[in-house]
């Protein structure tokens, strides 16, 4: 059986040894190196010429911490798995991982099975990370959703009964005042000058019978309840 190289970073000696060896003890995993920080983890690649099938980098370490080691190492063997380790489970914790492009995230309170288990989704190709931080996550991610779901020009024009007197530009800059877009940004947006995004407002205040921009953004409110 093949097994999956693997390189473990952690500045703690107990916490360092303790991982090591739960990663030896899985016939999946052949452990090429223990290192302290993510500069000693970015040289063992380069001097040693080797690319570890995955990393495991405890988030806070010294001269260099897992964020930065796994963002250099995701730049520049984007085929290198890696992990997060730590002991924190704040809900900014999942979203630091993803600006990193990590492949999974572990606590450090994790069982032993929950720790091994882990280990052999990540090799299925699956992201993860501890329940309550996924939930967290997708709670936001569900909240982006229907913001631009309700920005959407079908969304806006249901709510408006596919009026006929409004043409494609002024059903247009609708959809980026629902979005909370500027004068300015719609008119660098569509191409167009700020005086002539004025102009379509004021036409569409007049087919909406709606005196100014305070009531056409209400009644863009009162769509979403």
């Amino acid at each position: 059986m093949t097994k999956h190289t693997v390189v473990v970073a952690e500045s703690q000696t107990l916490f360092r040894d303790m991982i090591t060896s739960f990663v030896e003890d899985m016939e999946e995993f052949r452990v090429i190196g223990t290192l302290k920080n993510g500069q000693e983890v970015i040289n063992f690649i380069k001097e040693k010429e080797v690319r570890p099938y995955l990393v495991l980098l405890d988030i806070h370490m010294p001269i260099m911490d897992g964020l930065e080691c796994a963002k250099q190492l995701k730049e520049i063997y984007p085929n290198i798995k890696v992990v997060l380790l730590s002991a924190y489970d704040d809900e900014e914790s999942i979203e630091t991982v993803l600006t990193v492009s990590a492949d999974g995230y572990i606590l450090k309170s994790s069982g032993l099975e929950e720790f091994k288990n882990t280990l052999r989704f990540i090799i299925d190709g699956k992201f993860v990370a501890p329940q309550r931080l996924v939930q967290s996550f997708s709670e936001r991610l569900e909240s982006l959703l229907k913001i631009e779901r309700e920005s959407s020009l079908h969304f806006i024009k249901e709510h408006f009964n596919n009026r006929k007197d409004l043409n494609n530009r002024e059903w247009q800059i609708i959809q980026l005042m629902k979005k909370g877009w500027t004068n300015r940004m719609i008119a660098e947006h569509l191409g167009i000058s700020e005086g002539t995004v004025k102009n379509y407002l004021s036409i569409i205040y007049k087919k909406l019978q709606i005196k100014n921009r305070v009531a056409l953004l209400q009644m863009l409110s009162d769509m979403t309840g």
